[in-house]
């Protein structure tokens, strides 16, 4: 039976680890009949028929923290009804291929010169990585790299020439096919990838990555986020992002907040990966990910996403996008505050790992794997382990066979691992 807005809203403000919860972050659970009228009017047309307009989404993006809470009611529903009392994230181990990186961020602890660190993993550290995650219980091995950094450097291009590569995908490949042998799934991050590329990694990896970060062709001006950064050009990201489609990839994207972006490129953004799912159901997650302002980088002095920040962008990313879609933050740059957006529509948290660092965040620690089941659990959730690629799109449709067969093995009835 479908539940008025009303009923949404009282049960939400009535349930005490709720209430607890926000009022512990400062959040207001205000009287029904309090709320501004047009948020009110909004959500419940969006209850009616599961469409929401731009011109109601930004109306909803100016939502002081006094209202938000019959927000995070709708979306918390959205989530509840699609995805019930399960929250999952994977088990991986992060291997950085190559730091190096042809592109300028102005938010990026990642990258380095030549000099400055090795010029990639070499495939003996990779096995070495590979073999140890599978003795920890890891299942997703998250290769990540620089963007195109053989068309910058030389020095990196005569190293992957040595060793019989031409390229950061070439070799990014042979090292995916290698570990899946070793019993690990790869989810690859390269960066912009053309279809052949993406069609030879289609043949190891069972699901892959490209985060959209923004829309806005503004954030590339001059003293902007993106400014001389060839591959954050947002076209050749959403081309990347579509010949995935084509191919069938289970694919992770989503967006990155609080580089400078206003929320009408922030909800631009949000509909664009919408869009693009809707013509090919590709898309099996997208990650709302928020900035997080280091020493020493260009943009340290850029304030961080608010709490309010991240809940109104969760919650509108989950009455945007189809319910099938998973939404996730990342636990380790949310360690105070993910079970609030969980509330907000969240269902998944990422990848964490026993073994390695987040070297995007290398000072954002993952959470330990028990604590964050204890406190999923004392909210009245179940958390699960995934593979990289979501159960949904556990089929021949969208992995290979060979990769089917073998990610049979860990899973049970459900699609999830099996649980010891």
């Amino acid at each position: 039976m479908k539940m008025s807005l009303f009923e949404i809203y009282n049960d939400f403000a009535n349930d005490k680890n709720i209430s607890d919860l926000l009022r512990s972050h400062s959040i207001p659970l205000t009287k029904f009949e309090s709320i501004d009228k047009e948020y009110l009017r909004i959500l419940d047309s969006y209850l009616e028929s599961r469409e929401i307009s731009r011109n109601d989404i930004m109306v909803l993006t100016s939502m002081p923290i006094q209202n938000v809470s019959i927000l995070m009611s709708v979306a918390n529903y959205i989530r509840e009804t699609s995805k019930g009392n399960l929250i999952s994230f994977s088990k991986n181990v992060f291997i950085p291929l190559t730091q190096l990186c042809r592109d300028q961020c102005s938010y990026c602890t990642f990258k380095y010169e030549p000099g400055e660190g090795p010029l990639l993993v070499t495939p003996d550290e990779v096995l070495k990585s590979a073999k140890k995650a599978v003795e920890l219980g890891c299942t997703e091995l998250l290769f990540v790299s620089g963007d195109k950094p053989e068309k910058k450097y030389e020095v990196y291009r005569d190293k992957l020439k040595s060793m019989g590569y031409s390229s950061t995908a070439d070799y990014m490949i042979s090292m995916s096919e290698i570990c899946l042998e070793e019993n690990i799934f790869p989810h690859s991050n390269l960066g912009i990838a053309n279809q052949d590329e993406l069609m030879r990694f289609r043949n190891s990896n069972p699901s892959m990555g490209l985060m959209l970060e923004n829309i806005s062709e503004r954030l590339m001006d001059p003293g902007m986020a993106h400014y001389r950064c060839p591959d954050k050009y947002p076209k050749a990201r959403i081309k990347t992002i579509c010949s995935a489609g084509e191919l069938n990839i289970p694919w992770t994207s989503g967006i990155l907040i609080g580089i400078g972006e206003n929320w009408d490129e922030r909800v631009d953004s949000i509909l664009e990966l919408n869009r693009i799912n809707n013509l090919y159901g590709h898309i099996q997650e997208i990650i709302i990910q928020n900035f997080n302002p280091k020493p020493g980088i260009k943009m340290e002095g850029q304030p961080a996403p608010t709490d309010l920040d991240m809940i109104k962008t969760v919650s509108i990313s989950r009455l945007i996008m189809s319910k099938n879609v998973n939404i996730q933050v990342p636990p380790n740059l949310n360690s105070k505050t993910y079970m609030l957006h969980v509330f907000s529509g969240v269902n998944d948290l990422g990848g964490v790992s026993p073994i390695t660092i987040d070297y995007v965040n290398p000072e954002s620690p993952w959470p330990q794997i028990d604590l964050m089941k204890t406190t999923i659990s004392e909210f009245g959730f179940n958390l699960r382990e995934r593979l990289p690629v979501y159960p949904e799109y556990l089929s021949s449709e969208y992995i290979e066979n060979h990769i089917y067969e073998r990610a049979k093995k860990f899973i049970d009835n459900s699609g999830f691992v099996t649980e010891s």
